[in-house]
């Protein structure tokens, strides 16, 4: 069956569904900070992702991206707030409740830099999600409340399989808060890989590692 391909919003959320058909779960797909459902980077890799594992993956515009701009969510604080992680945590479920009879359960999470700070508690808050993909992440900045509150998230992490994929030299997320943040999961079900560059340097290998992984802990 062909993938189709459709603006959505269930809930009221602005979203990009990418359906297969074969109603076998759902992947979240969590952009980055200044992206959106519609960023070319995030619509080829909801592409792949559904064509690689044959499950339907949804991104929604998050607070103040996309066709939910708004100039007061604009500031970097704000993007990682744990009260906008709050809002995307309920955003997040009221998309997965609203397309559950048509794809499934949410079983699967994939967010890279800002997705990652937000999916991260979103994880931990949706018991279903059997497998998280958490690309470019970790501890970002040096803010110790932040840090606190994303160790926190890290500690509550023990029911899905989670992957981590880094760079050696992101100014975001250090190597070391990455390290702590991965640390801070509980148990043996968790990777960590590092590619040598900057934020935005992840590199194609590292999708088909993610796509892999998303599939072998989803079949």
């Amino acid at each position: 069956m062909a993938l189709r391909e459709v603006r959505i919003e269930p809930a009221g959320i602005p979203g990009r569904l990418y359906d297969p058909g074969e109603r076998r779960g759902l992947v979240l797909l969590g952009h980055g900070a200044g992206g959106s459902k519609d960023d070319e980077r995030f619509v080829a890799l909801g592409r792949q992702i559904a064509e690689g594992t044959g499950l339907a993956v949804v991104c929604i515009d998050a607070v103040g991206h996309g066709e939910r701009d708004d100039p007061e969510q604009r500031d970097e604080r704000e993007r990682r707030s744990a009260g906008n992680a709050d809002r995307m945590i309920a955003d997040w479920q009221a998309t997965a409740d609203a397309l559950s009879a048509e794809t499934g359960p949410a079983i699967a999470y994939v967010g890279f830099s800002m997705g990652m700070v937000y999916g991260a508690p979103t994880v931990a808050a949706m018991p279903s999600i059997k497998v998280a993909v958490f690309g470019v992440g970790g501890l970002p900045g040096d803010d110790p409340t932040v840090h606190s509150w994303l160790l926190d998230v890290a500690c509550r992490l023990e029911h899905p399989q989670v992957l981590m994929l880094n760079m050696t030299q992101d100014a975001i997320f250090s190597v070391q808060g990455t390290h702590a943040f991965f640390d801070a999961i509980p148990g043996r079900k968790k990777r960590l890989m590092f590619w040598e560059g900057d934020h935005v340097g992840l590199p194609a290998e590292s999708i088909r590692h993610a796509i892999a992984f998303v599939g072998r802990h989803t079949s």
